[in-house]
């Protein structure tokens, strides 16, 4: 059984698979491990990652990012209204009091949420277990919304686990020497982000 391991920045994703005793990190089209968290909506067609980037350069106003400060979390919220001040795509507040993402597709004005816009339906594999990795600060209606992205996209979500654990895990996992009477701190720049 492979467990595939999401890491969704602000900026960018990382995806890596645990499979054979091991992890390996998924290359994007570009030979990446990193893929821009951008999705940019065309006349016909949207675009994510790099392709997401390039587009987006001539088509701004359908360019939709930073997206993570965006899920869970109620319009009205100052701390939202403050960062909806520097992206440049179109945010509504929905009848549920949540924001909605306004993009230009398929020849007409196309309503998200946040939630839709995260998931993404073209998988080769339906129902693939998964952890995803999110900030130590997301309350617990963020963690839903997480969830609810994920299922959307057909993953089935074993666990949400904090940027911070991860990290921790990561520097720990292929020790074979640490300090046992002493204590080993190890930070993320993930911790030092927005909180």
């Amino acid at each position: 059984m492979s467990v595939v391991g999401f890491d969704f920045g602000n900026e960018s994703c990382v995806i890596a698979i645990a499979r054979r005793r091991g992890i390996d990190v998924v290359l994007n089209d570009e030979s990446k491990h990193k893929t821009p968290a951008v999705v940019c909506f065309g006349e016909k067609q949207h675009f994510l990652g790099m392709a997401g980037v390039s587009f987006s350069m001539m088509n701004t106003k359908n360019a939709v990012y930073q997206i993570k400060w965006l899920i869970g979390r109620q319009f009205s919220d100052p701390e939202l209204q403050d960062d909806l001040k520097s992206l440049p795509f179109s945010v509504t507040e929905g009848p549920d009091g949540y924001p909605l993402i306004h993009a230009w597709y398929l020849g007409e004005m196309k309503t998200f949420t946040p939630t839709q816009s995260i998931a993404e339906k073209n998988l080769n594999a339906a129902g693939l277990d998964c952890c995803i990795g999110i900030p130590i600060f997301f309350t617990d209606l963020q963690r839903r919304a997480v969830i609810d992205a994920a299922k959307i996209a057909g993953l089935h979500p074993l666990r949400l686990i904090h940027e911070t654990t991860a990290t921790a895990l990561a520097y720990g996992i292929y020790k074979t020497v640490l300090p046992e009477n002493n204590p080993l701190k190890v930070a993320s720049p993930a911790a030092w982000t927005k909180c």
